[in-house]
């Protein structure tokens, strides 16, 4: 699929300065669509950035605005990896309809991850999200979806035009529970309805307190490791850090915790996407959000020059086995510890349709000393019950 009647070329202007020497900058070491270079030899490159400069289905406007604020701060930080290709596809072109743009970004998205490119979606309203479903739905397996948000984008009426307040709601109908599973990271309670956690909770989903993410960054690892998209509302982060956003709150994660968590995104082997939206350049200060913005992107790409293929089913050779006798669940839980980054992952007893083995969940140490401890981890728990009743 020839992909250059989709976007427009970058034009930015030249920045006012760099921090760096040119040759030395990130933008002096990708491909980039412009008008005099359209798009290809796009199967050499192992990452792809495109904006998507639409919020007409945001309930705040603004952030169509946003992708080359974050590019012109992108392109002066220091290059990455020389080994790692990557390629600014430019601007999804802007058809005059919003539903137009969202099955865009699913052709773009499974054309990419069809050449197994690794993608930066930069938006734009959170809606857009859309899009990325309507590729994973393409796509064979049951798909992980992770949000950074302060906030629970669902409501309890069906049927309503989607906008940036309720696309999740698209993940959580019975029907799409073969295909997705959905957590949140970061949701702020005075944000969020009792009703909205109780429906999350009724079908084994999850959303985790910002409190309790700030308290381990690392807990949230496994978490990130399992998911196939990452969409972060930059709303999530404190007013402090990141003033330019649709809805800011003066709570939220820091600056370097979201960079965190990109990088955890990086390293991910299954995380073939991820979206960055709400930022409103309208409310910006000093450039502040679109270099946060930028600065996020690029710990995602530098996570993304480490990753390394491991996991129980395709490097068993690499696993050291634990097996767990838990008496109040009825069932031993096999746990699996790789010997190269000592990461762990735990046994579901359901068999996965796609593989014929059992599922394998990402999960942490602390899961481990739980079970030992004769405690049903959590994530276990939930995954036993929503893949049970998925599969069965």
């Amino acid at each position: 699929m020839d992909l250059n009647g989709y976007f427009d070329p970058v034009s930015l202007e030249r920045p006012r300065f760099g921090y760096l020497p040119e040759t030395a900058s990130f933008s002096h070491h990708i491909s980039v669509h412009t008008p005099d270079r359209p798009i290809r030899e796009l199967d050499r490159h192992q990452v792809a950035i495109f904006g998507v400069p639409a919020d007409e289905n945001g309930c705040i406007k603004g952030s169509g605005d946003a992708p080359d604020h974050v590019r012109d701060q992108l392109y002066r930080l220091r290059r990455i990896n020389r080994n790692l290709r990557i390629y600014d596809l430019g601007n999804v072109k802007n058809t005059g309809k919003i539903s137009n743009t969202y099955y865009a970004i699913r052709d773009i998205l499974m054309e990419l991850n069809e050449r197994r490119i690794v993608t930066v979606m930069l938006g734009g309203s959170q809606d857009l999200s859309h899009g990325v479903f309507l590729a994973l739905e393409k796509a064979e397996g049951l798909h992980q979806v992770l949000t950074v948000d302060s906030m629970l984008d669902f409501t309890p009426e069906e049927g309503a035009s989607i906008d940036s307040r309720n696309y999740l709601n698209q993940l959580l109908k019975p029907a799409a529970a073969k295909k997705f599973s959905y957590i949140n990271l970061g949701h702020q309670a005075y944000f969020v309805t009792d009703e909205q956690i109780e429906r999350l909770e009724k079908t084994y989903l999850q959303s985790i307190r910002l409190g309790e993410a700030r308290s381990n960054l690392q807990h949230a690892e496994p978490l990130i490791r399992d998911s196939v998209f990452l969409g972060i509302d930059l709303g999530a982060v404190r007013h402090a850090d990141a003033p330019g956003v649709s809805i800011a709150s003066p709570n939220g994660f820091s600056g370097d915790e979201l960079c965190q968590i990109t990088r955890y995104a990086g390293l991910s082997e299954k995380l073939g996407t991820v979206g960055f939206f709400e930022f409103n350049p309208s409310t910006d200060l000093n450039e502040q959000t679109a270099h946060l913005t930028a600065q996020a992107v690029w710990y995602f790409i530098e996570g993304v020059t480490h990753r390394i293929r491991e996991n129980p089913l395709d490097t068993p050779e690499h696993m050291k086995k634990f097996i767990v006798n838990l008496n109040a669940a009825g069932h031993d839980i096999i746990f699996h510890k790789s010997t190269l980054s000592e990461r762990w992952w735990m046994e579901i007893p359901v068999k996965n349709p796609v593989t014929g083995y059992n599922f394998f969940v990402s999960c942490s140490y602390e899961d481990y000393q739980q079970a030992c401890n004769q405690e049903i981890p959590d994530r276990w728990w939930r995954y036993l019950h929503r893949l049970g009743n998925e599969t069965g």
